[in-house]
Protein backbone atom coordinates (compact mmCIF):
# COMPACT_ATOMS: atom_id res chain seq x y z
CA UNK A 1 0.00 0.00 0.00
CA UNK A 2 3.10 2.32 0.71
CA UNK A 3 4.17 1.72 -2.74
CA UNK A 4 1.00 2.69 -4.21
CA UNK A 5 0.77 6.02 -2.71
CA UNK A 6 4.75 7.09 -2.95
CA UNK A 7 4.07 6.23 -6.49
CA UNK A 8 0.28 8.44 -7.32
CA UNK A 9 2.24 11.34 -4.80
CA UNK A 10 5.51 10.74 -7.24
CA UNK A 11 2.97 10.98 -10.35
CA UNK A 12 1.28 14.59 -9.06
CA UNK A 13 4.68 16.28 -8.11
CA UNK A 14 5.46 15.56 -11.67
CA UNK A 15 2.20 16.91 -13.12
CA UNK A 16 2.85 19.94 -11.17
CA UNK A 17 5.94 20.91 -12.25
CA UNK A 18 5.55 20.04 -15.99
CA UNK A 19 5.60 22.46 -18.37
CA UNK A 20 3.08 20.75 -20.60
CA UNK A 21 0.22 20.09 -17.91
CA UNK A 22 -0.55 23.90 -18.36
CA UNK A 23 0.68 24.86 -21.81
CA UNK A 24 -2.63 25.40 -23.21
CA UNK A 25 -3.88 27.57 -20.17
CA UNK A 26 -5.64 30.75 -20.33
CA UNK A 27 -3.26 33.85 -20.11
CA UNK A 28 -4.86 37.33 -19.64
CA UNK A 29 -3.11 40.24 -20.22
CA UNK A 30 -4.64 43.73 -19.29
CA UNK A 31 -2.39 46.89 -19.96
CA UNK A 32 -3.85 50.24 -18.32
CA UNK A 33 -2.03 53.35 -19.57
CA UNK A 34 -3.13 57.58 -18.98
CA UNK A 35 -3.41 59.05 -22.17
CA UNK A 36 -1.85 62.12 -20.14
CA UNK A 37 0.72 62.46 -17.83
CA UNK A 38 -1.01 65.58 -15.96
CA UNK A 39 -4.46 67.13 -15.80
CA UNK A 40 -5.52 70.04 -14.62
CA UNK A 41 -8.27 70.53 -12.02
CA UNK A 42 -11.90 70.77 -13.01
CA UNK A 43 -12.86 74.26 -11.75
CA UNK A 44 -16.94 74.85 -10.93
CA UNK A 45 -18.95 77.13 -12.30
CA UNK A 46 -22.21 77.71 -13.47
CA UNK A 47 -23.41 77.95 -16.81
CA UNK A 48 -22.01 82.55 -16.86
CA UNK A 49 -18.98 81.98 -15.89
CA UNK A 50 -18.70 78.14 -17.56
CA UNK A 51 -17.05 75.48 -15.45
CA UNK A 52 -13.89 73.92 -16.50
CA UNK A 53 -14.36 70.29 -16.77
CA UNK A 54 -11.14 68.48 -17.74
CA UNK A 55 -10.61 64.47 -17.69
CA UNK A 56 -8.18 61.61 -16.85
CA UNK A 57 -7.93 59.35 -19.58
CA UNK A 58 -6.91 55.79 -20.24
CA UNK A 59 -6.45 53.22 -22.57
CA UNK A 60 -7.52 49.65 -21.74
CA UNK A 61 -5.63 46.73 -23.84
CA UNK A 62 -6.89 43.34 -23.09
CA UNK A 63 -5.85 40.06 -24.78
CA UNK A 64 -5.49 36.01 -24.12
CA UNK A 65 -1.86 35.36 -24.61
CA UNK A 66 -2.58 31.32 -23.58
CA UNK A 67 -4.04 28.33 -25.89
CA UNK A 68 -7.44 28.39 -24.46
CA UNK A 69 -10.33 30.36 -24.61
CA UNK A 70 -11.56 31.99 -22.07
CA UNK A 71 -15.04 33.18 -21.26
CA UNK A 72 -16.91 35.91 -19.42
CA UNK A 73 -14.10 38.18 -19.15
CA UNK A 74 -14.93 41.28 -16.82
CA UNK A 75 -12.18 44.27 -16.61
CA UNK A 76 -13.16 46.24 -13.29
CA UNK A 77 -11.49 49.21 -12.23
CA UNK A 78 -11.49 51.93 -9.55
CA UNK A 79 -10.04 55.40 -9.00
CA UNK A 80 -8.32 56.66 -6.24
CA UNK A 81 -7.20 60.32 -5.09
CA UNK A 82 -4.38 61.20 -2.71
CA UNK A 83 -6.77 63.75 -1.11
CA UNK A 84 -9.77 61.58 -0.38
CA UNK A 85 -12.14 64.22 -0.22
CA UNK A 86 -11.82 64.52 -4.21
CA UNK A 87 -13.00 62.07 -6.47
CA UNK A 88 -12.32 61.30 -10.25
CA UNK A 89 -15.92 60.15 -11.37
CA UNK A 90 -16.48 57.83 -14.23
CA UNK A 91 -17.63 59.97 -17.18
CA UNK A 92 -17.35 57.51 -20.55
CA UNK A 93 -16.06 54.95 -22.80
CA UNK A 94 -15.49 54.73 -25.83
CA UNK A 95 -14.83 51.31 -27.59
CA UNK A 96 -16.85 48.86 -24.76
CA UNK A 97 -19.84 48.65 -22.85
CA UNK A 98 -18.97 49.56 -18.69
CA UNK A 99 -21.47 50.81 -16.23
CA UNK A 100 -20.30 52.48 -12.27
CA UNK A 101 -20.99 50.04 -9.65
CA UNK A 102 -20.69 52.58 -6.81
CA UNK A 103 -22.63 55.01 -5.48
CA UNK A 104 -18.93 57.41 -5.55
CA UNK A 105 -19.36 56.59 -9.32
CA UNK A 106 -15.63 56.14 -8.81
CA UNK A 107 -15.74 51.48 -9.77
CA UNK A 108 -16.43 50.86 -13.06
CA UNK A 109 -17.15 47.25 -14.78
CA UNK A 110 -17.14 46.73 -18.47
CA UNK A 111 -17.90 43.40 -20.41
CA UNK A 112 -15.35 42.30 -22.64
CA UNK A 113 -16.78 38.13 -23.11
CA UNK A 114 -14.85 35.84 -24.71
CA UNK A 115 -11.59 35.78 -25.99
CA UNK A 116 -10.01 32.25 -27.95
CA UNK A 117 -6.32 31.64 -27.98
CA UNK A 118 -3.68 34.31 -28.63
CA UNK A 119 -7.02 37.06 -28.97
CA UNK A 120 -6.84 40.17 -28.37
CA UNK A 121 -10.37 42.98 -27.51
CA UNK A 122 -9.93 46.30 -29.70
CA UNK A 123 -8.58 48.54 -27.20
CA UNK A 124 -10.72 50.86 -25.62
CA UNK A 125 -10.74 54.36 -23.68
CA UNK A 126 -12.26 54.76 -20.18
CA UNK A 127 -12.57 58.29 -18.98
CA UNK A 128 -12.87 60.15 -15.82
CA UNK A 129 -13.83 63.39 -14.84
CA UNK A 130 -10.74 65.53 -12.58
CA UNK A 131 -11.86 66.57 -9.42
CA UNK A 132 -12.25 70.07 -8.10
CA UNK A 133 -9.14 70.72 -5.63
CA UNK A 134 -10.09 70.87 -2.16
CA UNK A 135 -7.93 73.01 -0.22
CA UNK A 136 -7.81 71.39 3.00
CA UNK A 137 -4.12 70.90 3.87
CA UNK A 138 -4.09 67.57 2.30
CA UNK A 139 -1.96 67.30 -0.88
CA UNK A 140 -2.78 70.91 -1.71
CA UNK A 141 1.16 71.29 -3.02
CA UNK A 142 1.65 71.12 -6.49
CA UNK A 143 3.21 67.53 -7.34
CA UNK A 144 1.40 65.86 -4.38
CA UNK A 145 -2.03 64.94 -5.45
CA UNK A 146 -2.60 62.45 -7.95
CA UNK A 147 -5.37 59.89 -9.33
CA UNK A 148 -4.42 56.13 -9.03
CA UNK A 149 -6.35 53.68 -10.94
CA UNK A 150 -6.16 49.81 -10.61
CA UNK A 151 -8.84 46.87 -10.44
CA UNK A 152 -9.12 43.62 -11.58
CA UNK A 153 -9.72 41.40 -15.07
CA UNK A 154 -12.05 38.62 -14.07
CA UNK A 155 -12.53 35.39 -16.30
CA UNK A 156 -13.11 31.99 -16.40
CA UNK A 157 -11.48 29.86 -18.63
CA UNK A 158 -11.88 26.59 -20.59
CA UNK A 159 -10.66 23.59 -21.97
CA UNK A 160 -7.81 23.94 -24.82
CA UNK A 161 -6.14 20.68 -24.82
CA UNK A 162 -6.06 17.15 -23.16
CA UNK A 163 -3.19 18.42 -21.21
CA UNK A 164 -4.51 21.85 -20.09
CA UNK A 165 -6.21 22.48 -16.77
CA UNK A 166 -9.52 25.00 -17.15
CA UNK A 167 -9.26 27.90 -14.35
CA UNK A 168 -11.78 30.68 -12.86
CA UNK A 169 -9.32 32.90 -12.18
CA UNK A 170 -8.67 36.86 -11.55
CA UNK A 171 -5.27 39.23 -13.19
CA UNK A 172 -5.02 42.04 -10.88
CA UNK A 173 -3.63 45.20 -12.89
CA UNK A 174 -2.43 48.19 -12.17
CA UNK A 175 -1.43 51.33 -13.96
CA UNK A 176 1.01 54.74 -12.99
CA UNK A 177 -0.65 57.93 -11.23
CA UNK A 178 -1.65 60.74 -13.04
CA UNK A 179 -0.70 63.96 -11.63
CA UNK A 180 -3.10 66.57 -10.65
CA UNK A 181 -3.06 70.20 -11.11
CA UNK A 182 -0.49 71.37 -13.76
CA UNK A 183 2.89 73.40 -12.62
CA UNK A 184 1.83 76.95 -14.15
CA UNK A 185 -1.19 78.38 -14.04
CA UNK A 186 -0.75 79.56 -17.66
CA UNK A 187 -1.24 75.88 -18.36
CA UNK A 188 -4.26 73.71 -19.01
CA UNK A 189 -3.83 69.76 -19.88
CA UNK A 190 -6.40 67.12 -20.71
CA UNK A 191 -7.64 64.06 -22.17
CA UNK A 192 -10.28 64.73 -24.59
CA UNK A 193 -13.35 61.99 -24.73
CA UNK A 194 -14.57 61.87 -28.39
CA UNK A 195 -17.37 64.14 -27.25
CA UNK A 196 -14.90 67.13 -27.09
CA UNK A 197 -14.51 69.96 -24.55
CA UNK A 198 -14.17 73.26 -24.17
CA UNK A 199 -10.69 74.22 -22.40
CA UNK A 200 -9.20 77.44 -20.89
CA UNK A 201 -7.07 79.24 -19.30
CA UNK A 202 -7.68 82.02 -16.67
CA UNK A 203 -11.29 82.22 -14.41
CA UNK A 204 -13.23 80.97 -17.32
CA UNK A 205 -10.94 82.32 -19.84
CA UNK A 206 -11.63 86.09 -18.24
CA UNK A 207 -9.09 88.29 -18.49
CA UNK A 208 -7.80 90.54 -15.61
CA UNK A 209 -5.55 93.17 -14.83
CA UNK A 210 -3.61 90.02 -13.04
CA UNK A 211 -3.83 87.70 -15.95
CA UNK A 212 -3.82 90.02 -19.20
CA UNK A 213 -4.35 87.44 -21.15
CA UNK A 214 -6.44 84.16 -21.79
CA UNK A 215 -7.00 81.51 -24.44
CA UNK A 216 -10.02 79.14 -25.10
CA UNK A 217 -10.63 76.18 -27.45
CA UNK A 218 -13.36 74.55 -28.28
CA UNK A 219 -12.81 71.32 -29.39
CA UNK A 220 -15.95 69.83 -31.39
CA UNK A 221 -16.92 65.95 -31.44
CA UNK A 222 -14.49 63.91 -33.44
CA UNK A 223 -14.11 59.89 -34.68
CA UNK A 224 -11.69 59.17 -31.77
CA UNK A 225 -10.26 60.46 -28.80
CA UNK A 226 -7.26 62.84 -28.11
CA UNK A 227 -5.59 65.14 -25.72
CA UNK A 228 -5.12 68.63 -25.05
CA UNK A 229 -2.72 71.08 -23.67
CA UNK A 230 -2.76 74.95 -23.82
CA UNK A 231 0.45 76.36 -23.00
CA UNK A 232 0.36 80.65 -22.67
CA UNK A 233 3.81 82.52 -22.20
CA UNK A 234 5.06 85.90 -22.26
CA UNK A 235 8.25 86.91 -24.60
CA UNK A 236 10.16 89.72 -26.07
CA UNK A 237 11.09 91.95 -28.03
CA UNK A 238 8.49 94.44 -26.72
CA UNK A 239 5.44 93.93 -29.19
CA UNK A 240 3.67 96.79 -31.75
CA UNK A 241 0.33 97.02 -29.80
CA UNK A 242 0.44 95.35 -26.55
CA UNK A 243 2.20 96.52 -23.13
CA UNK A 244 3.46 92.93 -22.51
CA UNK A 245 3.58 90.39 -25.57
CA UNK A 246 2.04 87.10 -25.04
CA UNK A 247 1.80 83.62 -26.56
CA UNK A 248 -0.47 80.28 -27.27
CA UNK A 249 0.53 77.06 -27.83
CA UNK A 250 -2.78 74.98 -28.74
CA UNK A 251 -1.69 71.14 -28.50
CA UNK A 252 -4.29 69.24 -29.58
CA UNK A 253 -3.66 65.91 -32.22
CA UNK A 254 -5.72 65.69 -35.20
CA UNK A 255 -7.81 67.27 -37.32
CA UNK A 256 -11.41 68.36 -36.57
CA UNK A 257 -14.20 69.03 -38.52
CA UNK A 258 -16.14 71.27 -38.41
CA UNK A 259 -13.34 72.74 -36.83
CA UNK A 260 -11.72 73.80 -33.55
CA UNK A 261 -12.78 77.27 -32.51
CA UNK A 262 -10.00 79.24 -30.37
CA UNK A 263 -10.84 82.37 -28.47
CA UNK A 264 -7.88 84.82 -27.85
CA UNK A 265 -8.54 87.31 -25.15
CA UNK A 266 -6.05 90.81 -24.27
CA UNK A 267 -7.07 92.72 -21.34
CA UNK A 268 -7.91 96.07 -21.87
CA UNK A 269 -5.05 97.05 -18.94
CA UNK A 270 -2.73 95.32 -21.73
CA UNK A 271 -3.60 97.18 -24.76
CA UNK A 272 -1.34 100.26 -25.59
CA UNK A 273 -3.34 103.38 -25.90
CA UNK A 274 -5.02 104.78 -29.51
CA UNK A 275 -4.40 100.66 -30.42
CA UNK A 276 -7.27 99.64 -33.02
CA UNK A 277 -8.36 95.90 -33.00
CA UNK A 278 -8.37 95.89 -36.81
CA UNK A 279 -4.55 96.83 -36.95
CA UNK A 280 -3.91 94.32 -34.51
CA UNK A 281 -1.61 91.43 -35.97
CA UNK A 282 -2.40 87.94 -35.25
CA UNK A 283 0.57 85.72 -36.12
CA UNK A 284 0.72 81.38 -36.47
CA UNK A 285 3.14 78.89 -35.76
CA UNK A 286 1.75 75.51 -37.31
CA UNK A 287 2.58 71.89 -35.48
CA UNK A 288 4.03 70.51 -38.41
CA UNK A 289 5.43 71.61 -42.54
CA UNK A 290 5.63 75.42 -42.36
CA UNK A 291 3.58 77.13 -45.57
CA UNK A 292 5.51 78.55 -48.63
CA UNK A 293 6.35 81.28 -46.97
CA UNK A 294 7.02 79.96 -43.81
CA UNK A 295 6.61 80.66 -40.02
CA UNK A 296 5.29 82.96 -38.54
CA UNK A 297 1.79 82.79 -40.60
CA UNK A 298 0.11 86.29 -40.51
CA UNK A 299 -4.40 84.97 -40.18
CA UNK A 300 -6.15 86.37 -42.27
CA UNK A 301 -10.04 87.14 -42.51
CA UNK A 302 -12.38 84.11 -43.13
CA UNK A 303 -14.99 83.40 -45.55
CA UNK A 304 -18.15 84.39 -45.05
CA UNK A 305 -20.34 81.36 -42.97
CA UNK A 306 -17.46 81.56 -41.37
CA UNK A 307 -15.45 78.66 -43.33
CA UNK A 308 -12.36 76.95 -42.01
CA UNK A 309 -9.66 77.11 -44.73
CA UNK A 310 -8.80 73.40 -46.20
CA UNK A 311 -4.95 73.88 -45.87
CA UNK A 312 -4.62 73.72 -42.01
CA UNK A 313 -3.96 77.31 -41.67
CA UNK A 314 -5.88 79.35 -39.10
CA UNK A 315 -8.17 82.17 -40.35
CA UNK A 316 -10.35 85.17 -37.91
CA UNK A 317 -13.87 84.82 -37.80
CA UNK A 318 -14.76 87.87 -35.39
CA UNK A 319 -13.11 90.51 -33.81
CA UNK A 320 -14.67 92.09 -30.81
CA UNK A 321 -13.61 95.55 -29.08
CA UNK A 322 -15.63 95.41 -26.15
CA UNK A 323 -16.55 99.05 -25.94
CA UNK A 324 -19.11 99.57 -23.84
CA UNK A 325 -22.38 97.77 -22.49
CA UNK A 326 -23.57 98.45 -26.32
CA UNK A 327 -21.71 95.46 -27.40
CA UNK A 328 -23.33 91.58 -27.66
CA UNK A 329 -21.86 89.86 -24.88
CA UNK A 330 -20.17 92.84 -23.08
CA UNK A 331 -19.82 92.47 -19.23
CA UNK A 332 -17.84 94.55 -16.59
CA UNK A 333 -15.50 92.39 -16.45
CA UNK A 334 -14.53 92.08 -20.11
CA UNK A 335 -15.09 96.01 -20.63
CA UNK A 336 -12.20 97.42 -22.87
CA UNK A 337 -11.28 94.22 -23.88
CA UNK A 338 -9.78 92.51 -27.42
CA UNK A 339 -11.20 89.40 -28.30
CA UNK A 340 -9.92 87.55 -31.45
CA UNK A 341 -12.08 84.20 -32.73
CA UNK A 342 -10.14 81.86 -35.08
CA UNK A 343 -10.98 78.59 -36.83
CA UNK A 344 -8.68 76.28 -37.50
CA UNK A 345 -8.22 72.23 -39.18
CA UNK A 346 -5.52 71.84 -36.62
CA UNK A 347 -3.60 72.59 -33.49
CA UNK A 348 -0.21 74.92 -33.42
CA UNK A 349 0.66 78.71 -31.72
CA UNK A 350 -0.92 81.99 -32.18
CA UNK A 351 1.07 85.17 -31.02
CA UNK A 352 1.01 88.99 -31.27
CA UNK A 353 4.01 90.89 -32.59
Amino acid sequence: MRRIFSAIAAALCALAITPSAFAGAGVITTEVTPLSTTVTYSVPGALSPPRLDTYVGYTVAISNDGGNTVNNIRFTGTTSVTDTAEKATFSSVEGATCVTTNTDLTAIECTIGQLTAGQAFPTFAVFFKAPVKLTNGVADVNGQDAVGFSGITFYAEGTGSPNSIPDNSVAEWTTAAVALGTDNPLRVKSAVPKSGGKFFTGGSAITTPNDRFTTSVDVPAAATFTTAEIIESTFSPTCTSFIECYQSQVLIPGTFSPYLMIVLRQDASNIKPGTKINSVVVQYIGDGDPPPLGWPYTVGDCASGPAARTDGLPCIAKRTYYKNRSVLGWTAALDGDFEWTLINLKNGGYKFP
